[in-house]
């Protein structure tokens, strides 16, 4: 009886003392977990600190005034630039109260208030121009708003420059241009154009004369277009008419190299437009077709009317554009045949500005050995009485 309360003894120590070993031994393993928990916070606390520190850095170097505001127009965050446009720490105050500042709150109200998600617009700030933007976000502690503020003044001085660099040298150049062009008519009836080297010779300077009034021409326009001199009046307008106008013009030079002009533009439709600077538009897009596609081409003119716009397409059968050219199509003086210097290099900026001015977009397709097509939108409207 002893000798078996004895083994039970045994048995209940050793029982007992394997528990106690597997306890130390879980011991062991949550001092290993929490050692390399507390490893773990302390990484992410690091890299937390980290990006911490890169987020200030380029919040604090940014040339933009950034701004935090809260739901409450309450500004969050603002870095340097910010504080310095409006000469006080800003934090913790309302925006109105900081920047004083009409356009401003406008523009955050406008997002705060949900008409839209992004807003901007060009404000005079100090006697600066800036591009105001403001963004809404949602975060676990409600509404925010992220607005910038980018200074433009330099761009804007320096493109004011530039167009009136561009203005004056237009004005400075008509006059000689026009004295040769007049010269060049009066050797015509002299005795040299007897001479059949003298002809030829009188013939292509009538014809780098007549390049250079275009592109002075055309250089006075874009400039008188891009300062806002030169008006725009959009009135509903038939769109066949301008359309059908510039084709006219252009007859000839297609009818030269065999080519066929195919219009499709429906007589219901109606744009709201300026029909000169639409036609303007159309015949510097066809002439470029009729230039850049072979003898016996044709060239494609249509317009579909869809949810109160109607997009304009001039497709061609030539050559096509080489994919890398095609981001720089409307740029000025940018030619895809550089060889050639029977244009200006500016018919497509000005269109483009034209189609921007009346709101639209302008856009090209192209695949080399395809054909190009471009396209323009203009905002729908009711046929005009007649």
């Amino acid at each position: 009886m002893l000798l078996a309360a004895l083994v039970l003894a045994i048995l209940l120590l050793l029982g007992l003392t394997a528990q106690l070993m597997q306890l130390r031994r879980e011991k062991y393993r949550l001092t290993d977990q929490l050692a390399n928990a507390n490893q773990r916070q302390l990484e992410l606390q690091s890299e937390i600190t980290y990006l911490k520190q890169v987020q200030d850095t380029f919040i604090n170097t940014a040339d933009d005034a950034i701004i935090l505001l809260d739901a409450s127009q309450v500004v969050l965050l603002a870095n340097p630039v910010a504080m310095e446009l409006a000469n006080t720490p800003m934090l913790g105050e309302t925006l109105i109260a900081s920047l004083r500042h009409n356009g401003i709150d406008e523009l955050v109200h406008e997002v705060l208030g949900e008409e839209a998600d992004l807003a901007e617009r060009l404000l005079d700030i100090e006697r600066q121009k800036f591009q105001a933007r403001a963004r809404r976000a949602e975060t676990n502690r409600g509404t925010v708003c992220l607005l910038t503020l980018h200074n433009i003044t330099a761009l804007k001085r320096a493109e004011l420059a530039r167009r009136e660099m561009v203005a004056n040298v237009s004005h400075e150049l008509r006059h000689p241009i026009t004295s040769i062009g007049l010269l060049a008519d009066t050797l015509q009836d002299d005795a040299v154009r007897k001479s059949k080297k003298g002809r030829k010779m009188l013939a292509n300077i009538r014809r780098e004369v007549d390049i250079l009034t275009q592109l002075v021409q055309e250089m006075r326009d874009l400039s008188l277009i891009e300062s806002g001199q030169m008006p725009i009046k959009l009135t509903p307008t038939n769109l066949r008419q301008p359309v059908a106008s510039a084709v006219e013009t252009q007859a000839a030079l297609a009818e030269n190299k065999s080519q066929t002009i195919a219009l499709a533009v429906p007589e219901e439709i109606s744009v709201l437009a300026d029909a000169p600077y639409i036609e303007r538009v159309v015949k510097n897009i066809l002439h470029n077709a009729i230039k850049f596609t072979p003898e016996g081409g044709a060239v494609d003119i249509s317009a579909t009317a869809s949810n109160g716009e109607v997009t304009i397409a001039i497709h061609d059968t030539g050559r096509g554009i080489n994919r890398e050219d095609l981001p720089r199509i409307f740029e000025r003086f940018f030619q895809v045949d550089r060889s050639r210097n029977d244009g200006t290099g500016l018919g497509l900026a000005i269109a483009r500005h034209i189609v921007r001015a009346h709101g639209g977009k302008i856009w090209v397709d192209s695949v080399e050995g395809q054909g190009t097509t471009f396209f323009f939108t203009l905002a729908e409207v009711d046929s005009p009485e007649t």
